[in-house]
């Protein structure tokens, strides 16, 4: 039969992978958005945030014992499903900032998902601390989720009057940012901006 940590490390190793993916992303984004110094900050601590994740993962990974085959098997899994999911770790490619944003969030929901399975197959295993672990990180993501969902619509139209040659509708990313729906789905509060502080 097999060993319960033996379940519950392979599902931490995934989410090591996978963080350790976004924060490649992220770091290469953090010299992409130096214009942009409202954007520049939050992403400098989505790294910041992302990397102690990082580490914390490794960190329970070595307590819960030697699993370097689980984390070699995470690779191979997590990568070909990250590609699929997200093109964030793709260093060819320049993206308009919204774009990146995009991919960013489509990472963080891969994140978020992976971490309530995490936290219910170490809750299914009784190993409370793993589970501990995974809805605080979880946590993490989703108020960077919640950022990028109430900053996106702003960063939208920069990137439209930077690049095209179009005459804009005033008022629409406010328009798109009020929506009661979309701030009921991701926590979004009228008068939020790009500006607003990622805790």
């Amino acid at each position: 039969m097999e060993k319960k940590v033996e379940v519950v490390s392979q599902y931490v190793s995934d989410m090591h992978v996978l963080e350790s993916h976004i924060l490649q992303a992220l770091e290469r984004q953090v010299g992409q958005t130096a214009s942009m110094p409202d954007i520049h900050r939050a992403i400098q601590q989505y790294a910041a945030t992302t990397k102690q994740h990082v580490n914390q993962l490794e960190q329970h990974l070595k307590e819960l014992g030697d699993q370097d085959s689980f984390i070699d098997k995470a690779k191979q899994g997590v990568s070909a499903l990250f590609g699929i999911a997200a093109g964030v770790i793709d260093q060819v490619r320049t993206h308009p900032i919204s774009k990146d944003l995009r991919d960013d969030y489509t990472a963080g929901s891969l994140s978020v998902i992976g971490y309530v399975m995490l936290r219910t197959t170490a809750l299914a295993c009784n190993d409370q601390k793993t589970a501990q672990l995974a809805e605080t990180l979880m946590n993490d993501n989703i108020q960077m989720l919640q950022w990028i969902a109430r900053t996106i619509p702003e960063v939208v139209v920069r990137d439209l009057e930077a690049e095209r040659d179009i005459q804009l509708q005033p008022g629409a990313a406010q328009q798109v940012i009020n929506d009661p729906k979309l701030g009921f789905l991701y926590g979004s509060q009228p008068g939020h901006s790009a500006a607003a502080t990622v805790h």
